[in-house]
């Protein structure tokens, strides 16, 4: 009677080991694949809606808010985000010319900031700034 060797059956202790190793690895660097993905979804959403707020107060100038030269500042109802607007006389070449245009340029700034309120670092955050320039009836004297 020959006797047939038995194939070997099942893993080394060893080999397991090697396995699990290699499989911890992995799933490490898939969590810090995730975890930048989710910073980086984070960071963004947090810049549309500061550069929506900006386009927004930009916009109600004129409509909601008068164009009169001032500052006025204030933040979002949740608190991530601080805003500023701004409102100056725009700088023309006028002394040459002694006849006024009807319209005066106004410069309009909004400057959004992204507040962290966990962070403690003092730092502000991520800033928006868009400015346009608006003609608006001159005073008359």
């Amino acid at each position: 009677m020959k006797l047939i060797a038995r194939s070997q059956q099942g893993f080394t202790l060893l080999e397991v080991i090697v396995a699990v190793v290699i499989a911890a690895l992995c799933l490490g660097a898939l969590s810090q694949v995730f975890a930048t993905g989710v910073r980086a979804a984070s960071t963004s959403s947090d810049y549309m809606r500061a550069m929506t707020l900006a386009q927004s107060l930009l916009s109600g100038v004129g409509v909601e808010k008068l164009v009169s030269d001032g500052s006025e500042s204030g933040s979002s109802k949740d608190g991530r985000l601080a805003w500023t607007l701004t409102i100056a006389s725009e700088p023309t070449d006028e002394a040459e010319n002694p006849v006024l245009p009807p319209l005066e340029l106004k410069r309009v700034v909004a400057r959004v900031v992204a507040v962290n309120p966990g962070d403690v670092s003092g730092k502000p955050g991520r800033t928006v700034e868009l400015a346009t320039l608006l003609a608006v009836p001159r005073a008359t004297p």
